[in-house]
């Protein structure tokens, strides 16, 4: 089978604190259930060439090691709103599942802000499981 072929995994990264975690998680799960990866990371500015490849290898530095000898079809980086973006990639490339991380937030944050997650699960047909990142795994939550 090539990396294209199958239903991806769409693994979304912010790249901020516990991005790690979603990848770790995103490669377990993977490998369990035999999926292609595609890597998403969605950026609200347009970037020239140099912030581009610059995104790329901070991405890069952050997946190579987890991801290993998993059948990684892309690292799309895209600009626009995170939501509409992960919605139209996972419809692109026929998402078998979304994977989004989700940090806990005071309750302001979540009002005033607003929330990827949240958007992304009424805007998509598709399965989404959503990670809890950036807590340690004693905490309760």
């Amino acid at each position: 089978m090539s990396p294209d072929d199958g239903s991806p995994l769409l693994l979304c990264l912010d790249l901020e604190f516990g991005s790690e975690q979603l990848i770790d998680y995103a490669a377990r799960h993977a490998r369990r259930c035999d999926l292609p990866l595609r890597v998403l990371h969605a950026s609200r500015a347009a970037l020239d060439e140099k912030k581009h490849q610059q995104l790329q290898a901070r991405i890069h530095e952050l997946i190579d090691h987890p991801l290993e000898g998993l059948r990684l079809q892309a690292i799309d980086i895209e600009t626009g709103v995170a939501e509409d973006v992960i919605v139209e990639v996972a419809r692109r490339h026929d998402a078998d599942l979304i994977l989004l991380g989700r940090r806990h937030r005071t309750t302001a944050d979540r009002i005033y802000v607003g929330s990827t997650t949240s958007a992304v699960i009424s805007l998509v047909t598709k399965p989404v499981l959503v990670v809890p990142v950036g807590v340690t795994s004693g905490s309760g939550e």
